[in-house]
C-alpha cells in the first residue's frame, strides 16, 4: 500500500432524540465544520 495516502474524513449526523433513528447524514472533508454542514440539514 506505498504511495497511496489516507485521507480523513467526517460524517455528519442528525439523529431523533426520541427514536435514535438517523434523519440526515453527511460526508465531508476533514476540514469542515458542523456549523458549515447544519444549513444543508435544515432544508
Amino acid at each position: 500500500m506505498r504511495g497511496k495516502r489516507r485521507v480523513w474524513c467526517k460524517l455528519h449526523l442528525t439523529v431523533d432524540i426520541n427514536t435514535h433513528e438517523i434523519i440526515a447524514a453527511e460526508l465531508s472533508a476533514l476540514n469542515v465544520t458542523d456549523d458549515a454542514v447544519l444549513p444543508n440539514f435544515c432544508k
